[in-house]
């Protein structure tokens, strides 16, 4: 198998995992604004707000592999990006992102990992092609880097989406 679905990731305790989804309820609860998530080894990372659909009042679109009792403005686009902000170092195996992408409280239960690396790959390929990329791919390592994880909040709302010289200037 390629070296690009290894798992590099140790797992974490029960505790770890309860903070984390402590922390992911508050984020969703405030969509709209950046967010900073501590990750196991006590460092810390930053995500942007979720963006214009976040606005979203009302039911949760439905999805397939995502709880219908969850916020709005939780999307497995956004819980990729999320997964991908608590790689440790910032970088890991599409795996790695699997495998904190399964730690979400808002996935239904049973999911099957073909499910959910299909749906990280389509998610990181999106980040990845955004305006303001979150991830970069390093083929040679095959590895996913997050670009964003030593931003501030005021940076998030700083950014003229539009000009691309500015935000290489802050990664």
């Amino acid at each position: 198998r390629s070296q690009k679905a290894a798992l590099t990731l140790p797992p974490g305790s029960a505790e770890q995992l309860a903070f984390f989804q402590r922390e992911e309820a508050m984020r969703y609860s405030s969509p709209n604004q950046a967010w900073v998530y501590t990750l196991r080894d006590g460092s810390q990372s930053s995500v942007s707000p979720i963006g214009k659909k976040s606005s979203a009042v009302g039911k949760a679109r439905e999805h397939f592999l995502l709880r219908p009792e969850r916020p709005p403005s939780v999307t497995l686009l956004a819980l990729v990006r999320d997964a991908a902000a608590r790689l440790p170092g910032g970088e890991g195996s599409r795996a790695d992102v699997c495998e904190l992408l399964k730690e979400s409280q808002y996935l239904i239960g049973g999911v099957n990992d073909a499910q959910i690396s299909q749906v990280a790959s389509g998610a990181l390929d999106r980040l990845h092609q955004e305006q303001d990329p979150c991830v970069t791919y390093e083929s040679e390592r095959k590895v996913w880097i997050y670009l964003h994880a030593d931003r501030q909040a005021s940076d998030f709302h700083a950014l003229p989406l539009s000009k691309k010289s500015k935000v290489a200037s802050l990664l």
